[in-house]
C-alpha cells in the first residue's frame, strides 16, 4: 500500500465500484502452482481419499481463496483510503502478493495509520468469517472444513506477517505513522522506521544462525528464507523513505517569457498525461494573470495560435503560493493534479499539486531558494 505514480505495469484490469484492479499476466500460473502444490502435497497428508479429483478440487479451491484474500486484504486498504476521501489509483495483484496505490499521500499521521490498519482487519475479519463457516459445515462435510481451515489459517498468517514492523509493510507503515505522530515530522519518522526495519531484519537473521546450530538445516532455511523475502521487500521500499526532495527539485520550471500555449506543448512532450490534469499559467512579467484548464483542451494548440478564450479568472486552488499557507493548507481543495507554483504572487514553475502541498506542510521553517535561483535551471 502506497502512493506513487500510476506506472501501468499491467493492462489486464477491471472496475469495481469506481476501484480500478489490475492483474499481473503471470499471477494465473502462480494460482495453477499453489494448486498443484496443495493438491499433490498439502491436502494428501492431511486426510485420504481414492479419488485424486477430490484433492485437486480442494487444492483449487483453497487456492482461489487465497488470492481473493490478497485482494480482500488489498480491498480493505482501498475502503479506508475512500472513507478518508484519498483517492485510489488502482489495486494491483501480482505474484506474490498486492498493493493499493493512492494518487496522493495521506498528509496526517492518522490517515496512514487508519488506511494502514485496514488492511490486517480486513484479513482478520476473513479469518473469522471462514473459521465461522468451517465450524458450521464441519459435521457435514470434512472436505469443505479443511478447505475453510486452510483458508482461516492463511488469513491469519497473512495479517500477521504483514503487522511485523517492516516498511513498506503494514507494520511498517503503522510505526512510521505513529513515529511520525509523536515525531511531528514525516521525514524524520522515515528515517527512523527505516533504520528499525533493518535492525528488525538482522534480528531474523541472527534468528536463523541460531536455529541452524539448536535446530538443523530444515528450519533455519525457513528463517533465513523469511529474513531474504524480507530484506528484498525492505530493499523495494528504501527509495520511499530515505528520499527528502529539495524544494527545487519538485519544481517543473518556466520561464518568464514562455506563452501559455509553449507551457502547454512542453508539458504535452514532458508526459501527455499530465496536461490534462493541469492548471497552465498566463503570466504577465513573471506574476500570474489568469489560467488555462488542460482538461478543457480539444488539441495541442500551434505555436502561433490564440487560445485567450479559454482564459480563466485566477481563483484560490489554481495555485500554490509558497508564501501564503492559505493556497495549500488541508482544507483547500486542489483544482487539478499539476499546478502553478508562486512566491508572493510570481511563478516559479509547476509542481504535482499534492505533492508540494506535502512538503510544504511537513517544513518546520521551510526554507525557499531565491526565484533567481529556482528559474535559472530550466
Amino acid at each position: 500500500m502506497h502512493s506513487q505514480e500510476y506506472t501501468g505495469l499491467s493492462r489486464f484490469g477491471i472496475r469495481i465500484s469506481g476501484m480500478r484492479i489490475t492483474v499481473d499476466p503471470l499471477l494465473p500460473l502462480v494460482v495453477v502452482f499453489m494448486a498443484w502444490v496443495l493438491s499433490e502435497r498439502y491436502f494428501p497428508q492431511i486426510m485420504f481419499t481414492q479419488y485424486t479429483w477430490i484433492y485437486w478440487a480442494m487444492g483449487v479451491t483453497s487456492s482461489l481463496f487465497l488470492t481473493f484474500s490478497i485482494f480482500f486484504h488489498e480491498y480493505g486498504h482501498a475502503l479506508a483510503a475512500r472513507w478518508l476521501k484519498l483517492p485510489l489509483e488502482r489495486i494491483h495483484l501480482y505474484l506474490f502478493g498486492g498493493m493499493a496505490e493512492l494518487k496522493q499521500r495521506p498528509v496526517r499521521p492518522v490517515e496512514e495509520l487508519i488506511i494502514a490498519l485496514a488492511g490486517p482487519l480486513a484479513s482478520l475479519l476473513f479469518a473469522g468469517v471462514a473459521w465461522l463457516a468451517a465450524e458450521y459445515i464441519r459435521p457435514s462435510s470434512s472436505e469443505a472444513f479443511l478447505v475453510l481451515q486452510f483458508v482461516f489459517y492463511m488469513n491469519l498468517l497473512l495479517c500477521g506477517f504483514n503487522l511485523l514492523p517492516i516498511f513498506p509493510l503494514d507494520g511498517g507503515r503503522t510505526l512510521r505513522a505513529v513515529i511520525w505522530h509523536v515525531r511531528k515530522y514525516f521525514y524524520k519518522a522515515s528515517i527512523l522506521t527505516f533504520y528499525i526495519s533493518v535492525a528488525f531484519i538482522l534480528l531474523i537473521m541472527v534468528l536463523a544462525v541460531v536455529l541452524l546450530v539448536i535446530e538443523g538445516l530444515s528450519t533455519a532455511f525457513w528463517a533465513a528464507l523469511l529474513s531474504a523475502y524480507l530484506w528484498y521487500t525492505a530493499y523495494t521500499g528504501r527509495d520511499e523513505l530515505i528520499n527528502r526532495p529539495k524544494f527545487e527539485n519538485l519544481i517543473f520550471r518556466i520561464s518568464e517569457e514562455k506563452t501559455p500555449v509553449s507551457i502547454i506543448r512542453q508539458i504535452n512532450r514532458m508526459d501527455a498525461r499530465y496536461l490534462r490534469n493541469s492548471v497552465i499559467p498566463v503570466t504577465e512579467e513573471g506574476e500570474l494573470r489568469s489560467v488555462v484548464m488542460g482538461r478543457e483542451l480539444s488539441k495541442i494548440p500551434e505555436e502561433d495560435e490564440n487560445i485567450s478564450h479559454l482564459y480563466r479568472p485566477v481563483e484560490k486552488g489554481y495555485f500554490v503560493d509558497v508564501a501564503d499557507e492559505s493556497t495549500y493548507r488541508q482544507g483547500v481543495k486542489l483544482k487539478a493534479e499539476f499546478l502553478p507554483v508562486l512566491q508572493d504572487g510570481m511563478v516559479l514553475g509547476m509542481s504535482d499539486a499534492h505533492e508540494i502541498r506535502f512538503w510544504l506542510l511537513q517544513q518546520r521553517r521551510p526554507a525557499f531558494p531565491p526565484r533567481a535561483d529556482v528559474l535559472q535551471n530550466e
